[in-house]
């Protein structure tokens, strides 16, 4: 059964009242996260923590995930957890005096959509090269503990086209 869409949050409403928001996201929702997963199981968990300084309405977000990624060395499924803390600003960039430390996120903020800034967090959270962390079972064949012929062996260039330079000759 599909899920109703989340409704548009209203962060000058939020701000001024001090609201902690907290919500639950399928990680197969995101379209730009998805080609990077190995696997669209799991959920994005975000908690957004509104207050005014000055004006402006603010918000200390925080996103969290467990996701399955490719690792880059074996290329079998690993399990990861993403997470991100950002402290965001419902502002356009150039607008003067905007509280230090904070980074300014454009748009309505009556109608703020909760979902694209948890994608954009998780994917700031992405490794760049996804691996196997140290101590954690890789599944890419080792060389350890074999006979030092048998590595040269393993490590030696195959040369399929070797006898071609002779047939060429003829």
């Amino acid at each position: 059964m599909p899920r109703p869409p989340q409704r548009p949050l209203d962060a000058l409403g939020l701000a001024r009242s001090g609201a902690v928001v907290e919500r639950e996201f399928p990680v197969a929702d995101f379209a730009r996260l998805r080609d990077r997963l190995a696997d669209l199981t799991g959920t994005a968990r975000v908690s957004a923590a509104f207050r005014e300084i000055g004006r402006w309405p603010v918000a200390e977000v925080g996103v969290e995930a467990d996701v399955v990624l490719t690792c880059q060395r074996c290329l079998m499924p690993m399990q990861r957890r993403l997470a991100s803390e950002s402290q965001l600003v419902f502002a356009d960039e150039g607008s003067a005096e905007l509280p230090e430390g904070y980074e300014a996120v454009g748009g309505d903020p009556r109608a703020l959509e909760l979902a694209p800034l948890v994608e954009d967090e998780l994917l700031l959270a992405l490794p760049i090269i996804p691996q196997h962390a140290e101590g954690e079972t890789c599944a890419l064949p080792s060389t350890a503990g074999k006979p030092a012929d048998a590595a040269a062996e393993a490590g030696a260039m195959r040369r399929p086209f070797a006898g071609l330079k002779d047939l060429l000759k003829h």
